[in-house]
């Protein structure tokens, strides 16, 4: 898995920030999705080495498409939000013949209740065998107070719908732009920030960590947020689970579950 770099992209911090503060009400729907095409064809039996360890389950573990690309849907998904998986449905496929691995991934997502509000339900959708698309990471979360989505592609970007009026577009350092996102921006608005920064911006925040623990006693400022070894560890979790339910016809099953 690669570094969850998107969580440190401005808007990103954003939306988290929004569905922390209750902006959209009780969370009901969490739906994540990441579609590619490079793999719709057999290119590991013509000895790319990017395919070629992907296809291997020696090399790549348990998951294909749901270790390399899911496990960056159910980040985000779970970075968003905040809220706890319960259990998941799994339905894993190999489209291409001879293929070892999954290629297109389908998950149904139960998540622990919070306080007396009903649990939010949850899909992730990750597929390598979806012509057309080429890093296709979207989220789009949805409350009782309104609604937000967003697109990796356009990452300036974050699409904001109280219910009942106009769809709202936020961007970055713009109008209605949150602190915690003009933190992690680097560029004046209007420019295109994302994917590069995104990785300087983790760096960043480990390196303010790091200075934190160094002083006696010293810990790191709230807002200082990046990956740690538990989201890798939740992340192996999360393609265990779902190869055990997609074995079982999509049984659902819980997190760490035995």
């Amino acid at each position: 898995m690669l570094t969850h770099n998107y969580t440190a992209y401005p808007m990103i911090r954003q939306a988290r920030e929004m569905v922390a503060k209750g902006v959209l009400g009780d969370i009901r729907i969490v739906q994540s999705e990441y579609p590619q095409d490079w793999l719709t064809e057999d290119l590991a039996a013509t000895g790319q080495k990017q395919a070629s360890w992907r296809a291997d389950p020696k090399q790549a573990g348990a998951g294909g498409a749901l270790g390399d690309i899911g496990t960056h849907a159910y980040n985000l998904a779970r970075f968003v939000s905040g809220l706890e998986l319960d259990t998941l449905s799994a339905d894993l496929d190999a489209f291409v013949p001879g293929r070892l691995l999954d290629d297109n991934v389908n998950v149904m997502l139960r998540f622990k209740p919070v306080g007396k509000t009903h649990p939010a339900k949850g899909m992730i959708w990750a597929s390598q065998v979806a012509p057309g698309h080429e890093n296709g990471l979207k989220l789009r979360i949805y409350g009782s107070k309104g609604g937000l989505e967003w697109v990796q592609a356009d990452p300036n970007y974050l699409w904001y719908t109280p219910f009942g009026q106009p769809k709202q577009l936020l961007t970055r350092n713009g109008a209605g732009a949150l602190p915690v996102a003009g933190r992690v921006s680097r560029v004046p608005s209007g420019h295109p920030e994302g994917y590069l920064e995104g990785f300087a911006n983790i760096y960043q925040e480990a390196a303010r960590a790091i200075r934190a623990a160094r002083r006696k006693g010293g810990k790191p400022a709230k807002d200082v947020v990046f990956p740690t070894i538990q989201d890798g560890v939740e992340g192996m979790a999360f393609i265990e689970a779902c190869v055990k339910s997609s074995k079982k016809n999509g049984e659902w099953t819980k997190l760490g579950a035995t």
